[in-house]
């Protein structure tokens, strides 16, 4: 993980995730946390990924990787919080995979915490303020749909309809590239680009979605995110790989 705080150049990094090679450094401390048959849940070099997950063969099973205050740590005054009234930027790259039609893989700010599972797949996932995506299979694609949590869950926006989406059906060898925005005023944004058979994905500055009425203060004392989950819903998965998530590098940038 990069932060960085001048914001200068920081376009030129966070939509860039798709072709760059970076590391993640911890800052307030990570946790990971898995249940059910075949979950995984690793912060650990394997295959080249510092980050994998795998929510399993199981009903009810997920997986999730998580950090403690990433931006209160560097950027902002009170510890315990996420300041949602700042500019939140968090980009990603590397790889999904997904078979089951139930199941899901999610980038989180305002997730469950260190003690908590990941929400199943089919209900809320968000249950404290926070904003993020989702991603599920939409006719053996993956794509992409924007969540957040206000004084209440927000109705998700629609997927995407990327040719590509974020990965294929049952295959993990397609790269993903893509950044999560809170802007501060209640909008909530996501950019990307359609996935790849080799790591040049050129992420648009133009969002694909965007969802209003996200948070814009820090009255929340939830501080974990971002958080990535993958999770089955409470009945079994329709095929496996339900969901696995691989990266190497996130960047965040909060202003």
């Amino acid at each position: 993980m990069a932060l960085v705080k001048n914001p200068s150049n920081i376009d030129n990094f966070l939509f860039s995730t798709g072709r760059t090679r970076a590391f993640r450094v911890g800052h307030s401390g990570a946790y990971t946390k898995t249940t059910g048959a075949g979950g995984t849940a690793s912060l650990g070099n394997t295959g080249g990924f510092n980050i994998n997950l795998n929510a399993g063969t199981a009903a009810s099973g997920t997986s999730k990787i998580g950090y403690l205050d990433p931006t209160v740590a560097q950027m902002t005054a009170g510890l315990g919080l996420i300041d949602y009234s700042k500019r939140i930027r968090f980009s990603i790259g590397g790889m999904m995979g997904m078979a089951s039609t139930n199941s899901v893989i999610r980038i989180v700010f305002g997730g469950t915490g260190s003690a908590t599972d990941a929400p199943l797949a089919g209900v809320n996932g968000l249950t404290v303020k926070g904003f993020g995506a989702e991603f599920a299979l939409q006719s053996g694609v993956i794509q992409a749909r924007l969540i957040g949590f206000n004084a209440s869950y927000l109705t998700p926006t629609s997927y995407t309809t990327l040719t590509n989406g974020f990965g294929l059906a049952a295959s993990d060898t397609r790269f993903f590239g893509v950044v999560i925005e809170s802007d501060g005023g209640g909008n909530i944004n996501l950019y990307g680009a359609d996935s790849q058979t080799t790591p040049i994905i050129n992420i648009g500055q133009t969002p694909l979605l965007t969802l209003t009425g996200g948070p814009t203060n820090s009255t929340s004392s939830n501080r974990n995110g971002p958080e990535v989950h993958c999770s089955n819903s409470s009945s079994l998965p329709t095929s496996s790989p339900s969901a696995i998530f691989q990266s190497t590098f996130w960047l965040l940038d909060v202003q």
